[in-house]
């Protein structure tokens, strides 16, 4: 009888590495894994129930009957997983937007984890800002607020996030467009899975990366005095583009795998790097670039 105690929680363990297995080798799709997130508190019920029988039934006849129920269960989730339609369950958005006003410069300081942020610049009229935001059920919106007197646009995530809900951030998208009317500068914090910037557009003033990222993608406008770009917070793969003939300072610090400018790469830099454009010392307009916390690899090109 005693061989067949403790076998469920290591049953259990075997059951979540077929699953991450599964996913690791594309048989299971990622919307597969997210709908199995969901339905975390499954295990809880598979361990109150296995209580409840070691409390009424023989050992064994717990055991086995334990077993049986928990195979039951994780055969259905993963059933339900694979043949649910594509669509994320509970899924919600939010849009917003707000008038322009006499507002001379603005600032977006957006501090939301998402699986991807995009952010672009174009022609709104008399709107300051458009935005659109995916995220999971069972959470708040996010806060979206703006300071009518200091131009401050905010974005943050709600104060009632749960850390229970289990994949919250790879349902999180933001699409945002900004006005290119005005001068913005831009803080982005919390992290994001892929960060997209099409600033072309844009009147950049600054740029402030804190919360890190798998991969951004920034195509910066010609700038207009010195712009500072400071990417920090660690990030894996970065790709930025500036307009042709800009001048540029690029310092990296913290390492790099590889860092390429203008097409000359240089590989496994240990220690500070820096480089800039012949122009650069008495150029009126410019990029300072820095970025500091450490790189797989930076590209940096102008034109």
């Amino acid at each position: 009888m005693s061989r067949y105690r403790g076998l469920l929680f290591p049953v259990i363990l075997i059951g979540i590495g077929v699953i991450v297995l599964l996913a690791n080798t594309g048989v299971l799709s990622r919307p597969a894994v997210e709908r199995l997130g969901d339905l975390w508190p499954l295990l809880l019920v598979i361990l109150g129930l296995q209580l409840i029988l070691n409390h009424t039934l023989p050992r064994r006849q717990a055991t086995l009957i334990g077993l049986a129920v928990a195979a039951v269960i994780v055969l259905a989730a993963i059933a339900y997983a694979t043949l649910a339609p594509a669509a994320s369950f509970g899924a919600q958005k939010v849009d917003a937007s707000a008038k322009t006003g006499g507002l001379t410069a603005a600032t977006l300081d957006l501090n939301y984890s998402a699986a991807s942020i995009d952010v672009n610049a174009g022609s709104l009229g008399d709107r300051l800002y458009q935005v659109h935001v995916d995220y999971p059920g069972g959470e708040n919106p996010p806060t979206i607020s703006l300071d009518h007197q200091t131009g401050r646009l905010e974005i943050r995530e709600s104060s009632s996030f749960s850390p229970f809900h289990l994949f919250g951030s790879n349902r999180r998208h933001v699409a945002l467009t900004l006005s290119d009317r005005l001068p913005w500068t831009i803080q982005i914090g919390g992290g994001a899975a892929n960060l997209r910037l099409d600033l072309r557009q844009l009147q950049l003033a600054r740029l402030e990366l804190s919360g890190g990222a798998s991969l951004m993608d920034a195509q910066f406008p010609a700038p207009k005095g010195t712009v500072l770009v400071d990417v920090s917070g660690g990030a894996t793969n970065l790709t930025l583009r500036a307009p042709a003939n800009t001048q540029w300072r690029v310092g990296v610090s913290g390492g790099a795998s590889a860092i390429t400018i203008d097409g000359s790469t240089s590989g496994a830099l240990g220690g500070d790097f820096e480089r800039q454009s012949a122009g650069y010392g008495s150029a009126q307009n410019r990029y300072d670039i820095r970025i500091s916390g450490g790189a797989s690899h930076v590209d940096f090109k102008a034109g």
